[in-house]
């Protein structure tokens, strides 16, 4: 079965099937709506007093997306109806998961450039490079296209071939670069290691993070780096399998978090760690963007004294959703003649009886809260969030630049006049901190960044040229060190518990 089937918990039995849609008459079961009680037959009128009235077009099909859509948005706000399409796009985000060659990419004139190529990725095998133009896909010029088209050209299905053409500065040809696509993992995880303290930032908790993180942790190991900074500020959440995965490498052995669901048909789930011993002394960063499962996370450090919290207080989310795919009407019908039940929930038709469903049985899905979590001590911080340990208000802004956005430099390639990737980005935002005159960053190298560096050369020491080489790119990444030291409080807190336990 497809991957949009594969959900992680049962989910509780909605029914909400319109009988004019597929000839389908529902029980009087009713539904309730405040004190009222509203009838599928109700509903059924509802939709002939719109098919009768309504001047205008619109399907069936159309006016039953409407009513789920409407009947799910009303709840709280994290339980929402998904289409087909909307549901792909997210549980792409949340499985960290698509399938493609690795890069990302902007516009830049009439073709678009590389901007970042993933390690290990099959773009970086077939030798490409940020600043790289791509201006065809399979022999079709993409000139003018919309930068989602050529997206949806390159994206396809692994192990199938595209032929990207390739224009690279300081070639006269078009290079035609073929390209096996493969299973992308996005990395959430960036660390570095700083001085005798491992820096760990979690920038989502996706299906990647547990596999991400202990790469990290393995070169924190293999460095004898004992102290950890874990960066959670501005994480949204995401799969709380994954926060738990994250939390047994740092809480000790015990409780890390229980989820409490409302339905008797769904038994509560308790996860707890195995650590003996922690390895690591531990400072946690968080804000008010810290949410969900980073919460579960910061929450089992917090109560099992593996670390302590330094920031503001968390967002406050403890409410946990499923996704749950719903059939269409005439997939009802036929599972109801099939199998003698009735039910929209797919997933019962896959988990009960086995059965793989095909797309087109799918309507759409329902993201949907069922259940609350609670922290090792057993507190729900739903709408109050975690107070941190130590308080410390957020780094402000400078020159309208979040320092907690600045990556180091990749000292991968040398950027040079016109060229574009992450490295001109985040070299452009320490720059423009510094003090010198660069525009709006962006990913692009221009003349006045060319001339920026020229100076920031000249002043270092170093030969000044306007190229972004490896010795400058080593000489900013140490300014940017200086500037999160001096302005990030939270994480110079950070660094002086560690260095004082």
């Amino acid at each position: 079965m497809r991957k949009k089937l594969k959900i992680t918990a049962i989910i509780v039995l909605i029914v909400l099937l319109f009988s004019f849609l597929a000839g389908v008459m529902l029980p009087n079961s009713a539904f309730a709506s405040g004190t009222t009680n509203i009838s599928a037959e109700y509903l059924e009128r509802v939709f002939e007093v719109v098919k009768e009235n309504y001047n205008g077009e619109i399907t069936d099909g159309e006016l039953l997306q409407g009513a789920l859509k409407g009947m799910f948005n009303t709840m709280d706000p994290y339980t929402v109806y998904f289409t087909k399409d909307e549901a792909d796009t997210f549980l792409s985000g949340i499985g960290g998961i698509y399938e493609g060659i690795g890069v990302s990419f902007e516009k830049d004139g009439d073709y678009v450039v590389i901007i970042d190529v993933y390690k290990s990725s099959p773009a970086e095998r077939s030798g490409l490079v940020p600043g790289d133009n791509i201006v065809s896909v399979d022999g079709k010029s993409i000139a003018g296209m919309p930068v989602e088209q050529v997206q949806s050209m390159i994206l396809g299905k692994a192990g199938t071939k595209v032929v990207l053409g390739i224009m690279r500065a300081g070639e006269k040809d078009i290079l035609e670069v073929e390209i096996i696509r493969e299973q992308i993992k996005i990395n959430p995880v960036i660390y570095d290691i700083r001085g005798d303290i491992g820096y760990i930032r979690i920038k989502s908790i996706n299906s990647n993070t547990d596999q991400f993180l202990t790469e990290a942790l393995n070169e924190m190991d293999d460095k004898k780096i004992e102290k950890i900074i874990l960066d959670l500020r501005d994480n949204p959440g995401g799969d709380v399998s994954q926060a738990v995965a994250a939390a047994r490498k740092f809480v000790p052995e015990g409780l890390i978090t229980k989820l409490d669901y409302k339905s008797e048909k769904i038994p509560d789930e308790v996860y707890y760690s195995y650590l003996k011993e922690p390895k690591y002394k531990l400072a946690v960063l968080v804000n008010g963007a810290t949410a969900s499962a980073a919460e579960i996370l910061a929450g089992a450090i917090q109560d099992s004294g593996a670390g302590k919290l330094i920031g503001t207080k968390t967002f406050g989310k403890a409410k946990v959703q499923n996704i749950m795919p719903l059939l269409t009407p005439e997939a009802y019908k036929k599972y109801e003649l099939l199998l003698g039940i009735k039910t929209v929930n797919a997933y019962e038709i896959v988990s009960v009886y086995g059965i793989a469903l095909e797309n087109e049985d799918i309507i759409g899905w329902a993201k949907m809260t069922t259940a609350v979590y609670l922290t090792p001590k057993g507190r729900i911080i739903d709408g109050k969030g975690l107070k941190p340990d130590i308080t410390i208000s957020d780094p402000q802004l400078i020159d309208n630049i979040d320092i907690k956005s600045i990556q180091k430099l990749s000292l991968t390639v040398k950027p040079t006049l016109n060229s574009m990737g992450y490295d001109v980005y985040n070299a452009e935002k320490i720059l423009k901190i510094l003090g010198y005159e660069v525009d709006e960053p962006d990913t692009k190298l221009d003349e006045k960044t060319y001339k920026a560096i020229y100076e920031f050369q000249r002043d270092s020491g170093l030969f000044p040229y306007g190229v972004l080489d490896f010795t400058t790119q080593k000489a900013l990444n140490e300014k940017l060190e200086q500037i999160i030291l001096s302005n990030d409080r939270q994480y110079a807190k950070a660094v002086d518990i560690l260095n004082t336990q």
